[in-house]
């Protein structure tokens, strides 16, 4: 085997020497409860430390191993042969395990108490868990791909295609860990995969070259009377895209200005005002406006979530000239839209006032940040 650069035996060396420390690390998650809590940086040390040895021992051993191998001391063949198998065995164990995971629910489950936090409370971790744990058929469909490709990296004829099959996989899984605010143990893992994975790739872009580049097409070729004629097609669908959705966006009407969550400080029907609890027995005694542009509005009588069954919800126009606003109502009758006058109205402040189902009503509102 012809002597391969130092750099490749530097991340070849220090891939392996990472994937024997992770496989260690997995035995952390047996730590006591009581330790990780009163020791809430400890993962984060951990990994620091793990990535300082890892890349000391993989700069000495390649220096080490580039000099005597220019010296014809030994020969680089079965090394290679041997950290590259670590590293693919690694990826194998350590993907298939988080395939597994997800199969027999020890993965993307929310306890029952996390349900009943309110949506706006709801960090990015949580979130994703619940969204990617709504579905169990999709998280075994992952799970599938996650086990499928570490099968294929066993083998070194089919590693290619299990570096194929997973890397999308891992790209995907390390955008969400890193733009959700995922724990930082994970964050790491998927991108130490993700790096494992591009390294195997590398390894044999050759192949690709020939699969994707040399390889001529079997059609024949489309000529067309000028050279620029088929450059300019290929961009015509892409411009079209772009310029579709920026009609839909510059001819957009709906509201802005209203656009928030509106409090109601203060209510009153038909001359009297409704104490501040009357919500509690009367769903027309409103304590929260939703006005959401494009997407409707929603009077609310629940200060604390949104429950469609007792809530008003429709579409509305605001005439900002005429302070009139308009909300007609879905599933109810024609009369009952309601077409109040705008007045007092502010960055913060709003007061409505109308006559709907028989009952003048006057609503002070305050927006909500």
């Amino acid at each position: 085997m012809p002597r391969t650069p130092f750099f490749l035996k530097f991340c070849e060396t220090l891939l392996a020497i990472i994937a024997l420390l992770n496989v260690l690390m997995m035995f952390v998650e047996f730590l006591p409860r009581s330790f990780r809590e009163a020791n809430p940086n400890f993962f984060e040390h951990w990994l620091l430390g793990m990535v300082g040895i890892a890349v000391l021992s993989s700069g000495g051993f390649s220096t080490v191993w580039h000099r005597r191998e220019r010296r014809g001391l030994v020969e680089g063949g079965l090394r290679h042969a041997w950290l590259q198998g670590i590293i693919r065995y690694w990826l194998a164990f350590e993907i298939s395990t988080y395939g597994f995971g997800k199969i027999l629910k020890t993965q993307l489950q929310s306890p029952s108490y996390r349900l009943d936090i309110p949506l706006g409370d709801v960090n990015g971790f949580r979130l994703t868990w619940y969204y990617f744990g709504y579905s169990y058929t999709l998280a075994v469909i992952i799970a599938l791909f996650q086990i499928g490709g570490s099968i294929l990296l066993l083998y070194r004829r089919t590693t290619l295609l299990g570096v194929m099959l997973l890397l999308p996989v891992m790209v995907n899984i390390v955008l969400i860990n890193l733009f959700y605010d995922i724990a930082a143990e994970a964050f790491f893992n998927s991108v130490v995969f993700t790096l494992g994975l591009v390294f195997l790739l590398l390894l044999d872009v050759p192949k690709l070259k020939a699969a994707f580049w040399v390889l001529t097409d079997r059609l024949p070729p489309v000529t067309l009377w000028r050279s620029w004629t088929k450059h300019a097609l290929r961009l015509l669908p892409i411009a079209a895209a772009f310029a579709l959705i920026s009609f839909f966006v510059k001819t957009d009407a709906s509201d802005t200005v209203l656009k928030g969550t509106w409090a109601v400080e203060r209510l009153t029907r038909n001359g009297q005002e409704l104490p501040a609890n009357a919500w509690l027995s009367d769903t027309t005694a409103w304590s929260r406006v939703y006005f959401a542009g494009g997407y409707g509005c929603v009077f609310s009588p629940n200060p604390y979530r949104y429950k469609p069954a007792e809530s008003l919800r429709g579409d509305y126009e605001f005439e900002g000239r005429k302070n009139r606003l308009q909300a007609v109502f879905y599933g109810e009758k024609k009369n009952d839209t309601l077409r109040a006058s705008v007045s007092e109205r502010t960055d913060e402040t709003l007061r409505l006032r109308d006559i709907l189902r028989g009952d003048t009503l006057d609503l002070r509102l305050a927006r909500l940040k």
